[in-house]
């Protein structure tokens, strides 16, 4: 259940004495007790504990969920689980991952971010949050950003287990017709306010993307460089395409800030939740303009945090309500005929507990798996629409072991499709999906052979199609088009 990293023990972990003689003192006084600092998977019984602590392990377990409800299913009612982390501001002081200090750890944590995978993990109302704040005690302020951490360094949140309420967290029902209006109500596509809303003097541009999807956006970025001329403009790109924004001339200020990982084979999970706080506090504000124009929806997390008085992105107000401007995709246009390209990272997938996980992937080194017959990496259980698909697996293999086979198989719901023997070269297997079906891919040991060393890095899950009823490029266009003519509509005047 732990899944940690090898570095999971680095940093600064406090025993619960320390903890004792701060404000956590008085939960920390019960009699049934258990630290898990030391065997984070001896679990006691279920209702068995007052108190259940959990220090600087969460931020290591690839399914947090998971991990905090059979935590909490520990705690007797009336109890209390303590769980800390590291604080992203000061133990890793940085906006994204990796930590300098321990490189395999999966999640960045603020305090807003813990409190939301709580919510996600347990059961409204089984739960009452008894504490939470920045444990800083002996921090030293004055040390540079790139010298290790001294004094305290962590979150730390309490919750107290309660008996659950006869009642839940119901929904009204809508009533069985609909109340008659007026005869001729005319049909409404969007409400605007038509009070004017002032000059729009600072824009804030997100464009989080790799290389290419940043080139293709420069039109887009122009675009908005002519139709507020006069406006200071800051950009924020991925770190990679820093020195192309400052050349292009485009904005007044660029700021780096990488969403996601250079590569996007070794994407791995994407913790937007994570990064979304810090993001807010790397571009400040307030902006009377903030628009992403990054056409996948995984940032608008990010620009839900900024400081605007507008916000624009593709999509629409019944999935992004904080949007004021959006450009909606008609999902009908682009269902089940539409390319895909997904990025499938190795912490996805499940193993043996003889392989190690760590930032490049699942590695398999030594020979444990010679006479095994069984499948060494399995996942990542995704669901796909009807298609013809191609998974390209990314892994490293040490083809020199004499005789040592890796083997593969594809399976789709529970039927192998195709199975086969990794040689000296890239792999692509081509596949057809009939009806809505889930995806596995599968490393094999092949019995008395031995198995090579390898890094299993994930893969890259594509499907034929169109890509989209539009290039991304002028998706892109058509919203900076839109914002323009909106805010123009609103000020009185005309778009440029």
């Amino acid at each position: 259940m732990s899944d940690r990293s090898p570095q999971a023990t680095d940093g600064p972990i406090v025993s619960i004495e320390a903890y004792r003689a701060g404000p956590l003192g008085p939960y920390l006084a019960a009699k049934r007790m258990r630290d898990l600092s030391h065997a984070p998977d001896a679990l006691p019984a279920e209702g068995s504990q007052q108190l259940l602590f959990a220090p600087w392990l969460l931020q290591d377990i690839a399914d947090y969920r998971y991990a905090l409800q059979r935590w909490f299913a520990c705690v007797a009612v009336g109890g209390h689980l303590v769980v800390t982390v590291p604080h992203a501001f000061l133990h890793d002081r940085r906006a994204q991952l990796p930590s300098p200090w321990r490189p395999g750890q999966r999640r960045l944590y603020t305090p807003a971010s813990l409190l939301t995978e709580v919510e996600e993990a347990l059961v409204p109302n089984s739960y009452r949050v008894r504490w939470l704040g920045d444990e800083d005690a002996g921090y030293d302020y004055a040390l540079n950003r790139d010298a290790r951490p001294i004094g305290r360094q962590d979150i730390a949140l309490v919750i107290e287990r309660i008996a659950s309420p006869a009642w839940t967290l119901a929904v009204e029902k809508a009533p069985a017709e609909p109340a008659p209006g007026p005869v001729f109500e005319p049909v409404r596509t969007r409400i605007e306010t038509g009070a004017p809303t002032g000059p729009i003097q600072t824009i804030l541009l997100l464009k989080l993307d790799h290389l290419g999807d940043f080139i293709m956006s420069l039109p887009a970025i122009g675009a908005v460089r002519s139709h507020f001329p006069t406006a200071h403009i800051t950009l924020a790109v991925g770190s990679w395409n820093e020195a192309l924004a400052i050349e292009s001339g485009l904005a007044d200020k660029v700021i780096p800030f990488d969403a996601f990982s250079r590569n996007p084979v070794e994407q791995g999970h994407l913790d937007m939740t994570a990064r979304a706080e810090a993001f807010a506090a790397l571009v400040h504000g307030p902006y009377d303009l903030a628009i992403d124009l990054r056409t996948f929806t995984d940032t608008r997390l990010l620009l839900q945090q900024v400081d605007a008085r507008h916000r624009a992105g593709i999509g629409n107000a019944a999935f992004f309500p904080f949007l004021d401007i959006g450009l909606p995709i008609d999902p009908d246009t682009e269902s089940l005929g539409r390319a895909v390209s997904i990025d499938v990272g190795a912490s996805d997938f499940s193993t043996r507990d003889f392989c190690t996980r760590g930032p490049e992937g699942i590695a398999y080194q030594g020979d444990a798996a010679t006479g095994f017959r069984e499948a060494l990496v399995w996942g990542p259980y995704r669901q796909l629409d009807p298609g013809d698909y191609i998974f390209s697996p990314s892994i490293d293999l040490n083809f020199a072991q004499s005789g040592a086979v890796l083997g593969y198989d594809l399976v789709v719901d529970t039927s192998s499709v195709t199975t086969g023997r990794f040689t000296n070269g890239p792999v692509e297997i081509r596949f057809r999906v009939e009806r809505p079906s889930r995806f596995e891919f599968r490393l094999w040991a092949h019995g008395v052979d031995p198995v090579p060393d390898f890094r299993f890095r994930g893969g890259r899950l594509s499907k034929r199609g169109v890509a989209t009823a539009l290039h991304q490029s002028e998706y892109e266009r058509l919203l900076v088009d839109l914002v323009a003519m909106r805010l123009a509509d609103r000020v009185g005047e005309k778009p440029r």
